[in-house]
């Protein structure tokens, strides 16, 4: 999957980056809301992975505007600051998955093999050769 990673904290930004490369994807990455705004115009991405509250703006604020130019994206937010309420408004923008941070490897690996069985019918490879058509 193409995935664009949106985090503020450099640190945590490049561990995930090296983690979701690790599992074959494709990562882009911005450290802020209307980075993220002008890498989603320009690019197709399958998946946004979104730190809730960044520097100039909040998930909230920039689901809807990301989903002007990818309507079919997927979205996992990842926030330190986990309240039910904060999960609440963000399900009612039609996330899909709401991670507190730290979040566990094993866990993210197991949201985006699911994520990538939906889309492409399997776990997608980059390394492997599209399936043959029958």
């Amino acid at each position: 999957m193409n995935i664009l990673i949106v985090e503020d904290d450099f640190y945590y930004q490049d561990m995930l980056a090296k983690m979701v490369r690790g599992w074959s994807h494709d990562v882009t990455c911005s450290e802020n809301g209307r980075s993220a705004l002008e890498k989603a115009s320009a690019m197709d991405f399958d998946l946004f992975l979104l730190d809730v509250f960044l520097p100039d703006m909040t998930a909230m604020d920039l689901i809807p505007r990301l989903r002007v130019f990818r309507p079919d994206a997927r979205v996992i937010t990842l926030t330190g600051q986990s309240t039910r309420e904060l999960e609440l408004k963000l399900r009612e923008l039609g996330i899909a998955y709401y991670m507190a941070k730290p979040v566990p490897a094993s866990e993210l690996k197991g949201i985006l093999d699911h994520m990538g069985r939906r889309k492409y019918g399997r776990t997608p490879c980059r390394a492997c050769p599209p399936p043959a058509a029958p």
